[in-house]
Order: C-alpha cells, then structure tokens, then sequence
C-alpha cells in the first residue's frame, strides 16, 4: 500500500487567491434613472436659462454700484477680455480631469462606472447652476461699468452672473476627479499634489472671472461651493464599503480551494 501522506495532501492542496472587490457599484435600476433624470434637469435647466429677460437699455440707466453689497462692490471696477480668454481655457481643460484616472488599471477594472458617474457630475451640476441663473437673473458686474460701451454692457448672458458656472463646473470636475483617484489609490503618496490641485483650480478660474468682470465675489464662492460638493458627493454614494475579510473553502478536481477574500 502506498504512503497515504501524499494523497492526503494532493486532496488537501491550498489554492490561495485574492479576489479585489470593485470600489464603485452602478446599478442601472438606480443609476439609469439619476443619470436619465439629471439629464432631463440639465435639459430644463437650459430651457429656464433661454427663457430668462435680456437685458434692456432701461436697465443699464437704472442700475447702481451702491446697491451692492461692499463685499462685492469692487467687482464692478473690472474688465479684462484676457482674463476672460484664460478663464475658458481653464474651463475646458477640466473638462477631461475626470477621464485621467483612466490612465490606472484601477480605474479601467471600473468599466463605464467613471464615466456614468463623471456625467452625473456634470448634468446635476450645470442644471443647477443655469437653473439658478435663470431665475435669479443677476446682472454681472461689466454692466454697472460706465467706461464700457453700452455694445458690451448689453451683450448675451449680461444677467447671467449668479452663479459662477466657470467656477462650479471647475470644481465639479476638480474635486470628481481628486476623490475618484483618493479611492482608487488610497496609500498614493500623489494624494496631497492632487488635492492640492482640486482646491487650486477652481479658485483660480473663479479669480480670473472677477477679474474680467463677469463675476461678484459671491458668484464665485457660490458656485465653487456647489461644484466642490457635487463632485465629491457623485464617488462618496457610489463607493461599495469593504467588507471585513474572510475565507471561503471550495472543491476542485485535485482537492480544495482557499479564498481570501478581502
């Protein structure tokens, strides 16, 4: 008779494997109808915008710097078409921050969630923005300006100051983006630089939009505010939590298995 010990190991034998839970759920039951509605909210939203009053020239004669609160007076002194110019491009760059995590394996292994997640960000966060400008038709700051032409104190979007959608769509993205790779690569020695970025980005688009003149003070807080809180809040509720680790023993041909799962 043979020497069992081998049998009883080759029956015995450890396959130990580590299986990596996703770090972002996306259930179409759920997501399908917050992406599908966000949209429709984006949609409305440009809609109420489109439909906000013009500014007249009636308007322009009635209007009055000392109306304004102090804090956010000096905005009425600015004009800078270059600050302006910048301000764009500071704007559409973000607009591909929350396609870098991409470039991780981590990031790739989480399929379409990124993306669906990123548009969730952006639909939610410029309905809100243009559903609020819409409403609350504020002028912007060039149009109390008297040294400027009544050509550009009248120009499209003169009553779309509050929010600033330069500023919350930055920080949306900004923030979306320094969360989604925090949870991907939670050890990253990169978190402080990224986050530093995240906080850096939309305040300086915010700066250069006061200081072309299209925005007060508050316009920029306000929006960055809400920029900041939707693009971390998106990840934060679509995040899985870790379960605790745990073992599960199962049968194979040449005997069973180990699983680590964690």
């Amino acid at each position: 008779m043979k020497i069992l010990s081998p049998v009883f190991f080759l029956f015995l034998s450890l396959n130990i494997q580590a299986q990596h839970h996703r770090t972002y759920e996306w259930d179409w039951n759920k997501d399908g109808f917050l992406i599908g509605g966000s949209a429709i909210f984006w949609a409305s939203s440009l809609y109420t915008k489109g439909k906000a009053e013009k500014i007249t020239l009636e308007d322009l004669r009635t209007l009055n710097p000392m109306n304004i609160p102090a804090f956010d007076r000096s905005a009425t002194d600015n004009w800078s078409p270059n600050a302006d110019k910048i301000s764009d491009i500071f704007l559409f760059s973000s607009a591909v921050l929350p396609f870098l995590p991409h470039i991780s394996e981590e990031c790739r292994k989480e399929d379409f969630t990124i993306v669906g997640m990123a548009l969730e960000t952006f639909f939610i966060t410029d309905g809100i923005t243009n559903m609020t400008k819409g409403f609350r038709k504020r002028f912007r700051p060039f149009t109390y300006n008297d040294e400027l032409s009544d050509e550009i104190r009248l120009s499209n979007g003169a009553r779309f100051s509050f929010p600033s959608g330069h500023t919350s769509a930055t920080a949306s993205l900004s923030f979306f983006a320094a969360k989604v790779f925090s949870d991907l690569h939670p050890e990253s020695k990169w978190k402080p630089l990224i986050w530093s970025l995240a906080f850096t980005l939309p305040a300086a688009n915010g700066y250069l939009r006061y200081r072309a003149g299209k925005h007060f003070p508050s316009d920029v807080i306000t929006g960055y505010l809400i920029g900041a809180g939707i693009g971390y809040l998106i990840p934060s509720i679509h995040k899985l939590e870790m379960n605790h680790s745990h073992l599960e023993i199962s049968a194979i041909p040449a005997g069973c298995q180990l699983k680590l799962i964690f």
